[in-house]
């Protein structure tokens, strides 16, 4: 008669146990068949951080920079995708200032905020607009080719699509404002 312990709930014998090479050998495909599903999980994971499988497509419109004004220029570019993969602004630097930062600037209560910005998503199918007003790029301690009339580059970084440099034509700030707003429509920052 079958003792206490090699019975199983309600009566019914339990299976005579494996070997110790059996139950290895069970544990390692259990094990194996947690590591294909968690690299599965990986790789889908990182196509998502990736923007997807698709590539991004930037194209950079015509960009423009007001002559200084206490110590700093704003530049007024849009950068549309017609990729089918995200991209990310990284920042942005010109031999013609000391530095660039990405700003937004926000409304609340009858009171503007500006908030330096470390990188802008460019989504796909997607157009950003840098302009006064909400998201811009600002040139800081500007040299005297940033004077109106004048031209100089600019150079884009992005974790994708690598260094893009443009030119950029310094004009007078009410015709800067004036062209930023005719080309982008009623809102700044990101246009679908």
């Amino acid at each position: 008669m079958p003792g206490r312990r090699d019975l199983a709930v309600g009566g019914v014998p339990r299976p005579a146990p494996r070997c110790v090479a059996d139950q290895r050998r069970a544990s390692m495909r259990a094990v194996n068949a947690h590591l294909r599903i968690a690299l599965l999980l990986l790789v889908a994971l990182l196509a998502v951080a990736c923007g997807g499988s698709g590539d991004p497509d930037l194209h950079i419109g015509d960009a423009q920079a007001a002559p200084p004004a206490a110590g700093s220029s704003q530049v007024v570019v849009s950068v549309r995708n017609d990729g089918s993969g995200d991209d990310v602004l990284l920042g942005a630097d010109t031999p013609a200032a000391a530095g660039v930062e990405v700003h937004l600037t926000e409304v609340a209560d009858g009171r503007a905020t500006m908030t330096q910005q470390q990188t802008v998503d460019i989504p796909a199918g997607e157009t950003v607009q840098f302009r006064p007003g909400g998201l811009h790029l600002m040139l800081v301690v500007p040299d005297a080719t940033v004077s109106e009339g004048g031209t100089f580059d600019l150079t884009l970084h992005f974790e994708r699509s690598g260094d893009r440099t443009i030119p950029v034509e310094v004009v007078p700030l009410l015709d800067l404002a004036e062209d930023a707003f005719d080309d982008a429509g009623d809102e700044a920052g990101t246009d679908g």
